[in-house]
């Protein structure tokens, strides 16, 4: 059986916040992997002149590439990721789905704004690079984009309920941006979901010094429902 996984990730964001979750399966299983970036994100970071229908049109893209070449489909969705693999359970219907962190309701993006080095404080695999970009790029997130990824919340709005895929839903204890309760209430709203609180887990889990858990659930999730 060919598993083919889509990674989504947030918003300003890249495929760079879901990578060592990316490298840690593709270096133990012959999955076939997609991590597309939406219009106007990764390390130039560009958004001002995209929308939310750009980024989930270039999600579906790629969901549309990857049924066609497996058997089986899960989509992992990070954040804002996790609204548009949401969107896209409701009309694709994948096999599985992995919610990291997602971003379906109201997210404190003061604590963005006005906390990036506390944001980044527990990062552990992410080159200086990338950690300097997580700090810089508070600065590029402008009005007519966040708009965007409000409507994108707005569309998704009743979506929990519709979503008939097994979902596990991930969340860090010590996320500021997207507070865990919005998953202790989401969790409630799926038919076949269960959630996993990592402890000490801030927003960016999966570059996190507790993303070893993040790996550890998304394995025994994939292998249980086989």
């Amino acid at each position: 059986m060919k598993v083919g996984i889509l990674f989504l990730h947030g918003y300003t964001g890249g495929r760079y916040e879901l990578l060592p979750l990316i490298e840690y399966l593709s270096s133990r299983y012959d999955f076939i992997l997609e991590a597309p970036e939406y219009p106007g994100h990764g390390l130039n970071l560009l958004i001002k002149d995209t929308n939310e229908d750009m980024w989930f049109e270039r999600a579906k893209q790629s969901y549309e590439t990857l049924r066609k070449k497996s058997d089986k489909v899960i989509v992992i969705g990070f954040s804002m990721g996790g609204i548009i693999a949401g969107l896209l359970a409701k009309i694709k219907q994948p096999d599985q789905l992995v919610l990291i962190a997602p971003a379906f309701e109201n997210i404190n993006i003061q604590y963005l704004v006005k906390s990036p080095y506390t944001f980044i404080n527990n990062m552990r695999y992410a080159d200086l690079k990338i950690l300097d970009f997580m700090v810089r790029r508070t600065v590029k997130i402008n009005y007519k984009s966040f708009v965007a990824f409000k409507k994108l919340q707005q569309s998704a709005l009743y979506i929990p309920e519709q979503i008939s895929a097994k979902t596990l839903i991930i969340h860090g204890t010590i996320d500021g941006l997207v507070p865990i309760e919005k998953s202790r209430t989401l969790v409630k709203r799926i038919k076949h979901a269960r959630l996993v609180e990592i402890d000490k887990g801030p927003h960016e889990i999966c570059l996190s010094k507790v993303n070893y858990k993040v790996f550890y659930e998304v394995e025994k999730f994939i292998f249980k429902n086989k």
